[in-house]
């Protein structure tokens, strides 16, 4: 009996863990949404709206949401342009899957893991999150990422 109990302990610590509050988050310049950590705090409001700027509470991830203008032509040169201004911070990418309207990318600096979500939106604009966290604390991290992918969602409008 002893044991179960430890291992039903076990499970419901890793439960809670894992599972976090989430908030939604309107953008009202571009109409994108996506839920984000609730207990992360806002660190940055840029007075243009375009998005966001958090961070964890323990101060370990950074996580920006925001939506841009294309410059480069389509969605994918954007989305190749975002990822080579990481790439010349120093961030060595080794995921990165793309679709017609989307991408996202995984890379690492040192022992930090940034994970980029992009999505077209109307009007030739796309919304961005990327979330920089230790990748010690991938187990953490993780499951944050996969909430905010399935959130981040255009306007209706712009179906």
């Amino acid at each position: 009996m002893y044991r179960f109990s430890i291992i039903f302990a076990a499970c419901v610590f890793a439960t809670s863990v894992v599972a976090a509050d989430f908030k939604l988050y309107e953008n009202g310049r571009f109409g994108y949404v996506i839920d984000l950590p609730s207990d992360f705090k806002t660190v940055q409001t840029p007075d243009n709206g375009d998005g966001i700027g958090l961070n964890s509470a323990d101060g370990t991830a950074k996580l920006s949401v925001w939506g841009n203008y294309l410059t480069e032509g389509g969605f994918s040169q954007e989305s190749d342009l975002r990822k080579k201004f990481e790439s010349e911070e120093g961030w060595k990418f080794t995921y990165e899957k793309r679709g017609a309207s989307w991408a996202s990318l995984s890379g690492a600096k040192g022992d930090r893991i940034i994970y980029m979500r992009q999505i077209a939106l109307c009007d030739n604009a796309m919304g961005n999150f990327t979330l920089e966290y230790p990748a010690a604390q991938q187990k953490r991290f993780g499951p944050l990422v996969d909430r905010m992918v399935k959130t981040l969602k255009a306007p209706k409008h712009c179906d």
